[in-house]
């Protein structure tokens, strides 16, 4: 037995992991090169063939499935992803590292003499083999969004999954040791072992540290102190690494991993720090800028950063660092608008919870500062695609989540505006803007940039802005005195609580060549858009039946619930 499982023939299970992972990362690759592509195309031309219309339809397939919601209870019990894509990928990743570490032949050897288990052997390895796209997956800045387009936010489901995958790896690279000791030398043997061999005593730390790292993460602990989970798992982290490359000690070449897993992760952090944060070499370089704070309405408040010379595109969030207010938090915001040279102010929009941001506001309430020190931390996230591509936009939010969503809005609003002045021809025919709030009051966050785009782009710009509560609040600052801009807001106010998926299927009942959705908002009203998402593909891959034309439609959603 011990000839027919070599022990030196064990590493290629840790590169068969790997490259099943790389095989992931660059079908994911060639996704994100045919959307630039495909969009870059329809912008030049907007013509169709036999190629991209047999990746459309394979593509809407694929979506009717990805969009697919998991119920939320299942979410909350077993902390599965939302959508039913990702649950797929974890799905078939679990089948594959199963299959891989269980089917080979043979688990243990005839005794300790001959050698370690083989199953122990091989679950270590590849445990090991997932540590380099575990730390990759942990920076902001990292080489797999680079290279596939998909923000870490989004790959945090991956994260947290390939860490689980390791524990899983790592227990069952421990139990055949345990098993096989106890079988044949007893508990009494055992007992000393673990206290003085090695291979035992070191093998503990990283796994106490890795089950701390996976238990800690979980949603409901990160919602209740994220700032302190954040300190605490970089410590972690660091641990377990420092305590695996000890308990690896050169066996089978395998601190190799480890080795790539530190460059990923250190030239992850320095590019970070040089081209995202504070470090960047430019004028501003280890020097705050000057935020204002203003509040908009009761429980609500605006920062604003003139002249930010910092480029974004919509959807995109940064991570604000306020000098003096609890310095050590650096909370995630979207950015609302669109700095450029007509408007280079930065705009957040920020509704108090707790910790800093209730600190800022109750700061704000009690006319203590309305001017701070601030260091920015990105940008980050956005989609991927260009939604000047396309023909109709249909953006949709709720509450605060119009900051992720406002900034396609004007985007749009500026690019037909600017192809007009010029006599150039642009895609989008049409873009349909919703937004849901509790209050009338609510409007005051972002009228004027409403008003801005519709006055650009009127011709072409729906806007649907739902108002839950017609009641108004007297402290409200908007209440008090109804701006011009208000007044010509209100044409497009609904005073009612709209049924969201009736809001959406009215939206895209009339969809375009190609159409994109935006949402952003409450987890319910994301879940919904999403299930509308995933029925409307049968227009695309049933496209021959109903005649229609249409060739897609895609979803980008905005969540910081990760």
């Amino acid at each position: 037995m011990k000839t027919e499982v070599s022990y030196y023939d064990q590493p290629k299970y840790a590169k068969y992991t790997i490259y099943f992972g790389i095989s992931l990362i660059f079908l994911a690759m060639l996704k994100h090169l045919w959307y630039r592509i495909h969009d870059r195309l329809k912008i030049s031309s907007n013509s169709s063939n036999y190629f991209s219309a047999f990746v459309d339809v394979t593509t809407s397939y694929c979506r009717f499935l990805g969009y697919k919601q998991v119920p939320p209870i299942l979410c909350t019990i077993f902390g599965l992803p939302a959508n039913f894509g990702s649950l797929l990928f974890m799905m078939a990743s679990t089948l594959y590292l199963g299959l891989y570490c269980f089917v080979p032949h043979f688990w243990y050897r005839g005794c300790g003499g001959f050698g370690s288990p083989p199953l122990a052997i091989r679950a270590g390895l590849m445990a090991t083999a997932l540590t380099p796209f575990i730390y990759v997956l942990a920076g902001k800045s990292n080489a797999i969004t680079l290279l596939t387009g998909i923000s870490y936010e989004k790959l945090n489901s991956a994260h947290q999954f390939l860490g689980l995958a390791s524990l899983v790896l790592s227990i069952v690279h421990v139990v055949p040791y345990i098993y096989q000791g106890l079988a044949e030398y007893g508990a009494a043997s055992m007992r000393v072992q673990m206290t003085t061999a090695f291979y035992y005593m070191s093998g503990i730390p990283p796994l106490i540290f890795l089950g701390l790292l996976c238990l800690l993460s979980n949603k409901w602990i990160r919602r209740q102190c994220y700032e302190g989970f954040v300190s605490f798992h970089w410590l972690l982290g660091i641990a377990y690494f420092a305590t695996l490359v000890w308990h690896i000690n050169w066996g089978l070449n395998a601190q190799n991993y480890m080795w790539g897993a530190l460059a990923f992760w250190m030239s992850q952090l320095g590019y970070r720090a040089l081209v995202k944060t504070a470090f960047r070499p430019n004028a501003l370089f280890l020097r705050p800028r000057i935020a204002y704070l203003t509040r908009s309405g009761p429980e609500a408040f605006l920062v604003e950063i003139p002249n930010s010379k910092v480029s974004c595109k919509p959807g995109q969030h940064c991570y604000l660092r306020f000098f003096g207010s609890r310095f050590l938090d650096n909370h995630p915001f979207s950015v609302a608008t669109i700095p450029d040279e007509e408007t280079p102010d930065m705009k957040f929009l920020v509704i108090p919870k707790k910790g800093l941001t209730r600190k800022l506001h109750k700061e704000l309430v009690d006319n203590v500062s309305t001017r701070k020190k601030v260091y920015i931390d990105g940008p980050y996230g956005g989609s991927v695609r260009d939604e000047t591509s396309f023909e109709k936009v249909v953006l949709v939010s709720t509450g605060s989540g119009i900051s992720a969503v406002l900034p396609f809005l004007i985007k749009l609003a500026n690019h037909v505006s600017s192809c007009r002045a010029n006599g150039v021809k642009f895609i989008t025919q049409k873009v349909h803007f919703i937004w849901i709030i509790r209050y009338e009051h609510d409007l005051s966050w972002f009228e004027k940039e409403i008003f801005d785009s519709l006055r650009k782009a009127e011709d072409i710009i729906e806007v649907n802005i739902y108002v839950c509560r017609k009641e108004s609040d007297t402290n409200s600052i908007a209440s008090k005195q109804e701006s011009d801009v208000v007044r010509e807001t209100k044409q497009d106010v609904i005073y009612m609580r709209p049924d969201i998926k009736s809001v959406i299927k009215a939206a895209t009942l009339l969809l375009g060549k190609r159409t994109m959705i935006v949402s952003s908002g409450s987890d319910s009203m994301k879940r919904t858009v999403s299930r509308v998402a995933s029925s409307l593909q049968a227009r695309v891959f049933n496209g021959d039946v109903n005649n229609q034309g249409i060739e897609e439609v895609y979803l980008h959603t905005e969540s910081f619930g990760w």
